[in-house]
């Protein structure tokens, strides 16, 4: 784990980063972020122009070994207090993330669309979908060349999407992405679809 905090656009990317990374002792996982704990007089240490914020320790619990972890992040202050009524914002800016790349971005729209496939709760079904179309829309946010269908060698940062890359191009095709885009509604109808009943927040969820 890095000695400085990983600079994320949000608690959502927090999560979601935990959620795509192996688990440094045994290597597998799921991760599942818990309570965060901010770091005493690292706010102003660790901040920068361009993403200022808190410097934030998570906790990380293995799925598979049970083991808790902890992990860094700098989270930029909240300018409005949680509703838990509407699905979080991953990344607010046009800014690509700097923690999690192109291949994870993909591999979790899968897998929290399979999550949201499953979910017998149609509230929480909701907000899943919400989450795995950001998930495309943050990985369609590395494709900086308009006449380039694959993603740049700096949008592939791990080892893992490397591989896949090597081996499945066609899963990193940009046009393919905006045709999964297309298939899903609008985020703001989604975000209309959500009732005004409170639900808990879908990283929180019990498994």
């Amino acid at each position: 784990m890095p000695d400085e905090p990983l600079a994320a656009h949000s608690l959502a990317e927090v999560y979601l980063y935990l959620m795509a990374s192996p688990c440094p002792s045994c290597g597998r996982g799921p991760l599942k972020g818990l309570d965060a704990r901010p770091i005493k007089g690292s706010a102003d240490s660790h901040s920068s122009t361009q993403n200022e914020g808190t410097a934030l320790t998570f906790d990380a619990a293995c799925d598979a070994c049970q083991a808790v972890n902890p992990f860094t992040f700098l989270v930029p202050d909240r300018k409005t207090p949680p509703d838990d009524r509407t699905a979080a914002v991953v990344n607010p800016t046009d800014e690509p993330s700097r923690i999690l790349d192109v291949g994870q971005w993909i591999m979790l729209f899968r897998v929290i669309t399979e999550a949201a496939g499953k979910e017998k709760d149609k509230i929480q079904a909701r907000h899943l979908g919400i989450e795995a179309a950001q998930c495309l829309e943050e990985a369609l946010k590395f494709y900086d060349e308009p006449g380039n269908d694959l993603p740049p060698p700096e949008a592939l940062f791990t080892e893992a999407s490397r591989d896949r890359f090597r081996h499945t191009p066609k899963h990193f095709s940009r046009r393919r992405l905006i045709e999964l885009r297309a298939k899903l509604p609008t985020m703001a109808a989604m975000r209309a679809s959500l009732t005004k009943r409170k639900k808990k927040p879908w990283w929180k969820r019990g498994g």
